[in-house]
């Protein structure tokens, strides 16, 4: 298909989904259309670590401060934070047909298959490449379905001619 046909099914089906929510109707599914693969991961340490501040400021400031509110609202916010993070904010690599999108701590990040150099598969850890920046996926610290993730991005490496390493 060509990119103004792409853009066009794209706009028609952003049109379908505001119908169908308002009918209560299931939405068009976007992901069948266009090919794309989001794989989801865990972030775990900054959970941790916000639930553990939480608990410092109750622990530190529980002689002083116990009277305010503000005490209460200062750690049940670092708690409320950390459980946040862990349940909604979780990583993603979303492989498209030619692009790699991942959730970066600044917000989500694009990069073209142009723009890939390599992508390096190992153990238990995927890096990707760019020319700019490495982006590096790993079992433990992100919580990826490693066999998934591998899967698919050796497709994408194959289909793009971007140069592929496996150890």
């Amino acid at each position: 298909m060509s990119r103004k046909w792409e853009r066009m099914v794209q706009k028609n089906s952003k049109a379908a989904n505001k119908v169908r929510t308002k009918q209560g109707k299931p939405l068009v599914n976007e992901t069948a259309s266009d090919g794309t693969v989001t794989i989801r991961g865990r972030s775990w340490v900054m959970p941790i670590v916000l639930f553990c501040i939480g608990i410092f400021c109750y622990i530190a400031f529980r002689d002083t401060y116990q009277s305010d509110n503000l005490y209460w609202v200062t750690g049940g916010s670092y708690m409320a934070l950390g459980l946040f993070i862990f349940f909604v904010r979780r990583p993603f690599l979303r492989i498209g047909k030619n692009y790699l999108v991942s959730r970066r701590f600044s917000g989500d990040k694009r990069v073209d298959a142009a723009h890939i150099q390599e992508i390096e598969i190992l153990k238990d850890a995927v890096v990707i490449s760019t020319t700019k920046t490495r982006w590096v996926f790993t079992k433990l610290y992100h919580r990826f379905d490693m066999a998934a993730l591998t899967e698919h991005l050796q497709e994408f490496a194959e289909h793009n001619a971007v140069k592929l390493k496996i150890s």
